[in-house]
């Protein structure tokens, strides 16, 4: 049922299909009730992975916001996490990563 579910009401890479076809056959309400959704869900993950205190899954997490933030315009922030991420990884010594 959850598969089900997943596959029907958000957005997946149906999506780019169903945006191919004529206008006058596209269902916009869905397209974007899709998208809401799935990004409803990525905002549940963080909140619960931030919940939990999973660093590891929050970093994840975070990887997925940054493109989000850089096509609503909310360039400080993106760049923000991805310069953390980037120190993280490659600047921070062993026992801050």
């Amino acid at each position: 049922m959850a598969c089900t579910l997943a596959r029907n009401y958000i957005a997946n890479h149906q999506l780019r299909h169903m945006r191919r076809t004529p206008a006058a056959q596209r269902d916009a309400q869905h397209e974007n009730g899709l998208l809401l959704n799935r990004s409803m869900l990525q905002y549940e993950e963080l909140s619960y992975a931030m919940n939990t205190r999973d660093i590891g899954r929050i970093e994840t997490c975070l990887v997925t916001w940054i493109p989000m933030f850089k096509a609503t315009g909310k360039h400080k922030y993106a760049n923000t996490m991805t310069d953390f991420l980037c120190k993280l990884h490659f600047v921070y010594p062993e026992g801050l990563k």
